[in-house]
């Protein structure tokens, strides 16, 4: 067992990390502020490396950069940002009504904060004002089948921070927030435990012709390297949560 574990750990550190210089993979961060009244602001930031074929070893663009980025170069980024949205991101009013964001897009750091240092990577932040339909009861955004990325799912209301966020992948959905009571509709699934992932990490390797998934030969012929750096997260996951019990 310990050396399928070290096994699978190696493989997935090696999936992510193909030049040894590579970066976190960035991802697409919405976040929406709710006030009373139906005012509604939302914010939109992307990582221009999104846009690269490889955005894992994509070098940031970084503020010194920028300083000597053409404006029509610029330019072209910000309709790009615009573009790629359109093509990862939809957001959802319930009643259903069509939402098609006008968004403004500015040069920033990370959440939103201004550019100092040279070396600060730079991002898009699109941003757009507006006031929702009359009779909007509900909110989520969906993370679209054509991205690569995940999605982050924010929302602020009433000056409030909602507690529960969401990661999502291309497919997936958020959950609905209520905007009469600025609270998820449905409950959260429950926190991993130490005991739920080292139970799911022992049936998957257990399970039969398991290793053969794995590397692509089992019977069904299915076995895919998602399905790897899957079992390789649980599995660090458990090393990790006995070490933090063990300290």
């Amino acid at each position: 067992m310990n050396r399928i574990v070290s096994s699978l750990s190696l493989l997935a550190v090696l999936a992510f990390t193909p030049s040894g210089m590579a970066h976190p993979l960035p991802d697409v961060a919405v976040r929406s502020h709710f006030e009373q009244g139906g005012e509604y602001l939302l914010q939109i930031e992307i990582d221009p490396r999104s846009f690269e074929p490889d955005p894992n070893v994509a070098p940031y663009l970084t503020n010194a950069d920028l300083g000597v980025t053409p404006a029509e170069q610029q330019e072209k980024l910000k309709t790009k940002a615009q573009e790629y949205v359109q093509k990862v991101v939809e957001v959802v009013l319930d009643p259903v009504a069509e939402v098609k964001p006008e968004l403004s897009w500015e040069f920033t750091a990370a959440e939103n904060v201004p550019l100092k240092q040279p070396e600060d990577p730079v991002m898009l932040t699109g941003t757009w004002r507006t006031k929702l339909p009359a009779g909007s009861t509900g909110y989520s955004i969906k993370a679209l089948p054509a991205g690569t990325l995940s999605v982050l799912y924010h929302n602020t209301a009433l000056g409030k921070k909602v507690e529960r966020f969401q990661i999502l992948f291309p497919g997936e959905t958020s959950y609905v927030l209520d905007l009469k009571t600025f609270t998820p509709r449905s409950k959260a699934p429950p926190p991993i435990t130490e005991e739920s992932a080292a139970g799911t990490a022992d049936a998957t390797l257990d399970a039969p012709d398991a290793m053969c998934a794995l590397c692509g030969t089992g019977s069904q012929g299915g076995g895919t390297t998602a399905t790897l750096v899957s079992v390789a997260g649980i599995v660090a996951l458990v090393a990790w949560l006995r070490k933090k019990k063990a300290a």
